[in-house]
């Protein structure tokens, strides 16, 4: 067991290096390419300062110099098609990019689910036994190392979401809601979303830097909530167009446990909500890993892409991010 986990934590540290490595070629592929198609539309006017960066195309030059000779008589495109070969290999290199974040992603879910794993293991060996006759004993050891007694294995449900307001304009001349009105409709939106959705009962509500959030104690009401909130949604905008107020909705899907700390998820989730992903179910990694792990599965992910969730400039965090489809329509789709 230790030694697949050391395997694949040193596949997962080699996936990461080649990634990023290939990630830094494929940003210097399309940066020389862009410079190589400008300074070619610069040179075909002939600009007199041009010859000052002939050092950074010497090399290329030299190579398709091989191959294509100019004549006299016509345009030197030299230039641009050391641009076009490097926009092509820059493509190569994205595919390559992508298809690498992908194993990535694979790999880091194994470890995860490994993690888990081996954490029920650790649990259920430090269990206390039950002193009492054989049949009490073992019925009484069973529930005391089950899954439901143990809390903090069972990932529970984690919703942000945030209202988007406008005004819908009935003439060319209509004005702009002010700031402050913006805000009261998304209090009123907001109060509306929580009369709406008091049936779901969460184990927690409130609100992270003024995004409504809500929290429910098991992980499998997923796919019940999220049938029961987009007509909720829905219905919610039909009301306040009504009022000439046109509202839409981002919002964003995790799952946390007790040993998780619930501020730093919200403010992940927080940062992916500033991505203004409308009229998608965007999901964390957390959220995926959780929900392969579901016996049943009413929805599919679909990898949206890689992003970068962390405030600090000088910090890269770049996190999956997935999209969840109803299984019926991306059968359709395809």
């Amino acid at each position: 067991m230790t030694g697949k986990k050391n395997s694949l934590k040193e596949q997962i540290n080699t996936y990461r290096q080649v990634l990023n490595l290939i990630r830094i070629i494929r940003f210097i592929l399309f940066f020389y390419s862009a410079i190589s198609f400008i300074f070619w539309f610069l040179n075909c006017f002939e600009v007199s300062w041009l010859y000052r960066f002939n050092w950074l195309f010497v090399i290329p030059y030299q190579i398709i110099n091989k191959y294509y000779q100019p004549d006299g008589m016509t345009a030197d495109f030299t230039l641009a098609i050391i641009g076009g070969i490097c926009l092509l290999l820059g493509f190569i290199f994205d595919f390559v990019t992508k298809f690498l974040f992908e194993k990535l992603i694979k790999l880091e879910e194994q470890e995860e689910q490994q993690r888990l794993k081996a954490k029920q293991i650790r649990k259920r060996k430090t269990a206390k036994p039950v002193l009492g006759n054989s049949e009490n004993g073992n019925s009484a050891a069973s529930d005391a190392i089950s899954p439901e007694n143990n809390i903090e294995l069972i990932p529970k449900l984690l919703f942000i979401i945030t209202p988007h307001i406008n005004k819908i304009k009935r003439k060319q001349d209509d004005i702009e809601l002010t700031f402050q009105e913006v805000e009261i409709w998304k209090q009123r939106v907001n109060k509306k979303l929580l009369e709406n959705i008091s049936y779901s009962k969460p184990m927690q509500k409130g609100y992270y830097r003024k995004n409504l959030f809500l929290m429910y104690k098991d992980f499998n009401y997923t796919d019940d909530f999220i049938y029961y909130i987009k007509p909720t949604l829905d219905s919610i905008i039909l009301e306040f167009k009504k009022y000439g107020i046109s509202v839409s909705f981002c919002y964003v899907l995790s799952s946390i446990t007790d040993s998780a700390n619930l501020e730093k998820e919200l403010d992940c989730m927080d940062t992916i909500l500033s991505l203004n992903f409308n009229k998608e179910i965007i999901v964390t990694n957390r959220f995926k890993v959780a929900y392969d792990n579901k016996s049943t599965q009413q929805y599919r992910l679909k990898l949206k892409g890689e992003y970068n969730l962390s405030k600090n400039l000088t910090i890269t965090n770049r996190q999956p991010l997935y999209v969840l489809y109803e299984q019926k329509q991306e059968e359709i789709n395809q």
